[in-house]
């Protein structure tokens, strides 16, 4: 029923929101002038799947005389299965993204000096907009000695519903709305959501413009307007799009005023009003270095104030109000070592893995003059890197390190220790063997800040945020099956099957508690294939063990993750 009521609302809505003529894809395969017999089969590379690998010219140096765009729609009405009524209206109603869309994502343009690096990551660039499927560059040396550039991409149909819904330990949440990634074709992604859970109910608009007038500029402007309060979001920056890009800078203004609750057991036993105001700007450059790493160092200034009120249902002491005014240094080392997978954080589809360090260190300093609070070092760390252990198994590792040291108490503040582990074993070409260990240390935390477990953080069984303190660890077992399954010709069909364990002690609202917690379950994981491929749609029955009187036999949620 989910599924066929998202089919209808998905056509019905473009059918009545389309206000522009669409512009049809190229579906019919090209040969690109050559000097000799293509090296790859034409036909499977401009296939809706993109699968076919291509080797590009080495050389460096010569001039790119020509760029041939092949644009293939979101549905192949030359396969039988696909050539139905439905199909075919959507590909009519379908607005294709504009040329200079897909071109003004690439890191070279006609008559450029050709650098086959530059090819590939425009490859993976195209690949990450949340409007194309998937993307495959080709290239060849013409009877001149310049190169002709082919690219093929495949659109997605973008207007989507935004559904998202769970009940869990008697509390339901949910999110409806919908969500345009690729406004008339322009790239642009708007969005308007009505989103209701335990904490808070209200509405969020989003406007995001990843290219402003078809520039490397960059803006995002959100709104939420909630029963608690409100939030807005204005941020304009020139980002870091390349490893080779030489500048970056940027500017944002953030403020949120909502309630904010503190949880034992799954409850709610107090809450206070927080009020968030956030104005940052920054400037960084960037330099090769030796191989494939490039250096980053940003410079920046920071004003944040976090004010805390008592309200009606206050019953434990709340946070006194911290303001950090500061300059700050940050420093990134990027390690460029992709490789494509499939079946890792989607369903067949191409990912792009990057086996490369990246390292993110950033350290400010407010002072009480500037303030009129406690001087403080901020500090702030990220490091990642992915690991090959064999053929078939892959080791991914990320740790973060972020708080304060407060000068004037002569102690850590809001310092918060996270360390994630993740194994991936593939035992065949539709199933695998995940894990993932997340252990976190929060020292010295405010009455504001709470780590917690439960629910969607990893405890699945259990209600969302069951169990609450400062040390928290938790170990999550999958047997994943990516089924060779299209349904409908919309889905691509993954299932779990998953144990978790994993508790939280250490510094609590009320009673200490060491034991630890688990659950057994199941879920069917779908990954849009013809629709925002950046989504995974998660449907989860979990069911604890030994369970804790006050909780639910059964916990499902469906929900919508960028993962697996």
């Amino acid at each position: 029923m989910v599924i066929s009521r998202f089919c209808f609302f998905v056509f019905l809505a473009t059918s009545i929101i389309g206000v522009a003529t669409p512009t049809h894809a190229n579906e019919q395969t090209a040969t690109p002038v050559s000097c000799s017999n293509a090296s790859y089969d034409t036909h499977n590379n401009y296939s809706q799947e993109l699968s076919t690998e291509h080797t590009l010219p080495k050389k460096n140096g010569g001039k790119i005389s020509s760029i041939e765009l092949h644009q293939l729609n979101v549905f192949d009405t030359s396969l039988p299965e696909e050539d139905n009524a439905l199909f075919r209206f959507a590909n009519e109603a379908h607005i294709t993204t504009k040329p200079e869309v897909i071109k003004s994502v690439l890191l070279f343009t006609e008559n450029s000096a050709y650098d086959p690096q530059l090819l590939i990551e425009s490859e993976r660039l195209l690949r990450q907009q949340s409007y194309l499927y998937d993307a495959r560059i080709f290239a060849e040396e013409n009877c001149h000695g310049d190169i002709t550039v082919t690219v093929v991409t495949r659109d997605l149909w973008t207007l989507l519903p935004d559904l998202s819904f769970s009940r869990s330990g008697g509390e339901n949440s949910s999110r409806i709305g919908f969500r345009e990634s690729n406004l008339f074709g322009y790239g642009k992604r708007l969005s308007l959501t009505h989103i209701e859970d335990a904490d808070r109910s209200g509405y969020l608009f989003v406007y995001d413009d990843p290219n402003i007038l078809s520039s490397r500029y960059q803006g995002r402007i959100e709104y939420s307007d909630n029963d608690d309060g409100e939030r807005h979001y204005i941020g304009v920056d020139y980002p870091f799009f390349s490893t080779r890009t030489p500048v970056s800078y940027g500017f944002l203004n953030f403020a949120n005023k909502r309630i904010e609750p503190l949880y034992e057991n799954g409850e709610t036993v107090s809450e206070f009003e927080q009020d968030t105001e956030v104005t940052q700007l920054y400037y960084g450059i960037a330099t090769a270095q030796q191989a494939n790493w490039t250096r980053r160092v940003i410079a920046g200034y920071r004003d944040q104030t976090e004010s805390f009120r008592e309200v009606k249902e206050t019953t434990l002491p709340i946070a006194q109000q911290r303001k950090l005014s500061y300059p700050y240094v940050q420093v990134q080392w990027l390690e460029t070592n992709f490789i494509k997978v499939k079946n890792f954080d989607s369903i067949y589809r191409t990912e792009d893995l990057n086996l490369g360090w990246n390292i993110n260190s950033q350290l400010g300093y407010s002072n009480d003059s500037i303030s009129n609070d406690d001087s403080r070092w901020i500090l702030n760390t990220t490091i990642s890197k992915a690991h090959y252990t064999s053929e078939r198994s892959l080791f991914r590792v990320n740790f973060a390190f972020n708080g304060y040291w407060n000068l004037e108490k002569g102690e850590s503040e809001n310092l918060i220790t996270q360390l994630n582990l993740e194994y991936h074993l593939a035992t065949g070409d539709y199933q695998s063997w995940y894990s993932q260990l997340n252990i976190a240390h929060g020292k010295h935390l405010t009455e504001d800040k709470q780590l917690t477990l439960g629910g969607e953080t990893g405890l699945r069984g259990f209600p969302a945020r069951y169990l609450q303190g400062d040390r928290r660890i938790v170990l999550n077992l999958e047997k994943r099956y990516y089924w060779e399954y299209d349904l409908l010709h919309l889905f691509k069909v993954g299932g779990a099957a998953y144990f978790d364990i994993g508790r939280v002690d250490g510094k609590t609202l009320f009673n200490v508690n060491h034991k630890f917690y688990k659950n057994v379950g199941f879920g069917i994981r779908m990954a849009p294939s013809r629709a925002n491929s950046g989504l995974v749609l998660h449907l989860d029955l979990a069911a604890p063990i030994d369970k804790p009187s006050g909780v639910d036999t059964l916990q499902w949620h469906f929900t919508v993750k960028n993962r697996f």
